[in-house]
């Protein structure tokens, strides 16, 4: 896709590393522009068929307390989330889980994030339940608090969920010719339900399988807020309760 709103692979390598000022402009480089915001996108998820979503950068160039976004990083074997600034990550090693808030610095491959210094809170009508109606609801809603919903825009959703599917990567794509089952390669699967949860997601119905999965125009990642912590890519089932609510990035 080869318009203004195209996203593009950044190569930065450690052989070249470029001064901090420099890897800033070159990750934000063909951004997407969100009113006084900006989408910024690193990695192309459509590489990971041929296992070519390899470059990285490192995280610690980027990072700053009012940074959010979700993502993985080089090696695809965990799934990242960023919220107001912390990075948290979550892995299987065989079946053993662990998540938690990382401390050191982590080479990303693939990342989608914005800056956003105050959010604005609407609620969720109690109508929208599943996974679907919210993906379905999310340009209308977005809409009406201001937003250009034409282009791509993040959001963050808390709620109490009845129940969701969750997975979380492992490993690069399998270099099929098939789409789709190269992109779900190698995860682990699981739900969850009964708990509380902070979501940060982005929409965009223009980069299907380049930001998000190629059959969804969004990509949610979640942490728990209840105890004990959990971290992991919402697949694409979910089923919310009453009282969720949700954040866009605010204009004024």
């Amino acid at each position: 896709m080869k318009t203004i709103f195209s996203l593009m692979i950044i190569a930065l390598t450690s052989q070249n590393l470029m001064a901090h000022e420099e890897v800033i402009q070159g990750v934000m480089k063909h951004s997407h522009y969100l009113n006084e915001l900006q989408v910024k996108t690193f990695g192309d998820l459509r590489l990971i068929r041929e296992n070519k979503l390899t470059e990285s950068f490192p995280f610690s160039k980027i990072k700053s307390d009012d940074l959010y976004g979700i993502g993985m990083p080089q090696g695809l074997d965990k799934e990242l989330l960023i919220s107001s600034g912390d990075l948290y990550e979550s892995f299987f090693d065989n079946y053993n889980y662990s998540t938690g808030i990382v401390k050191e610095d982590r080479d990303i491959a693939f990342l989608a994030y914005v800056n956003v210094k105050k959010w604005t809170t609407v609620r969720l009508p109690e109508n929208i339940i599943t996974f679907t109606q919210l993906e379905n609801a999310l340009p209308e809603l977005a809409k009406s608090n201001g937003l250009n919903s034409t282009a791509p825009f993040p959001f963050i959703l808390h709620a109490k969920i009845d129940g969701l599917r969750w997975f979380i990567v492992d490993g690069m794509g399998n270099g099929k010719p098939n789409y789709l089952s190269s992109f779900l390669r190698s995860r682990y699967i699981g739900g969850l339900d009964n708990i509380e949860i902070e979501g940060i997601g982005f929409y965009s119905d223009k980069h299907k399988g380049i930001m998000s999965a190629p059959n969804s125009n969004i990509h949610i990642h979640f942490r728990t807020i209840s105890k004990p912590l959990f971290v992991g890519h919402i697949d694409d089932e979910m089923f919310l309760a009453k009282g969720a609510i949700l954040q866009f990035p605010s204009i004024d």
